[in-house]
């Protein structure tokens, strides 16, 4: 959010007292309301744009001017469910996905929860956010696969300290969601934690019936991003999930609808 002051030198720009600092002139944008192909001039001061339509700014003076004609300029693109711990981490994860312009992560936690305290975890998500790219996370309350001490490792106090963070959007995945079906008290407890703090909660049905998406919706849960067919995803919209459709090497079923 920006503050005041900030908002005040926005609006000076807008009402001719001072120059952005960057103008992309004759640029060819995607209007993500139109839906549909603009072109005009874009003025930015700061990290905001400030306006865009056919108008150059009355005074120009120190600003940064960049012709984009015959370029196609879109809105950053969101990742809404990666795992940036495989072969890369988050920052080389970002720098490759963004030459392609992705610049949004919704990102798992689940390594940084069980390889860091959440004082270190902590620290590095404030370094990300330094970098060019927007991290969010959602906030594991179990593990992968079952861990021996996982009662122990994910304790209410250290899932209610990622439940605070205005970067953490969700709880889940619930790759343990049988747990929460036969009424844990541990993954109970995280789910009103984090429904009392705002946040969705986020599924992990592969192959789930119908009757396992009624259940699971019943008991809170919001989202899944596990399903294989146009029928699977008709089937979690029916029961009133949000569906992220997956479109991939491994997994292409974005290609039939």
């Amino acid at each position: 959010m920006w503050d005041q002051r900030e908002i005040q030198q926005q609006l000076g720009v807008i009402n001719g007292k001072l120059a952005p600092d960057l103008i992309i002139q004759n640029a060819t944008y995607l209007h993500s309301i139109f839906k549909k192909w603009v072109t005009g001039n874009i003025w930015i001061k700061g990290d905001r744009i400030v306006y865009a339509g056919d108008r150059m700014p009355a005074i120009t003076e120190g600003t940064e001017i960049v012709d984009a004609t015959n370029k196609k300029i879109v809105p950053g693109y969101i990742e809404p469910h990666v795992h940036p711990f495989q072969l890369y981490n988050p920052e080389t994860f970002a720098e490759y996905a963004g030459r392609l312009g992705t610049t949004t992560f919704l990102s798992d936690n689940l390594t940084f929860f069980l390889l860091l305290g959440n004082e270190k975890a902590f620290k590095v998500l404030e370094q990300l956010r330094e970098l060019p790219f927007s991290f969010y996370w959602w906030a594991r309350f179990d593990s992968q696969t079952v861990l021996q001490d996982e009662k122990e490792v994910f304790n209410q106090e250290r899932i209610a300290e990622w439940l605070k963070r205005d970067d953490v959007l969700m709880g889940g995945e619930l790759t343990g969601w049988p747990r929460l079906m036969n009424g844990d008290p541990d993954i109970t407890a995280s789910l009103i934690a984090a429904k009392k703090a705002g946040k969705k909660i986020e599924g992990h049905f592969p192959g789930s019936s119908e009757r396992t998406l009624a259940r699971m919706k019943l008991l809170g849960v919001d989202g899944d991003h596990e399903a294989m067919t146009v029928e699977e995803v008709e089937a979690r919209l029916q029961q009133g999930f949000a569906v992220t459709l997956r479109h991939s090497s491994i997994r292409r079923i974005c290609r039939n609808f």
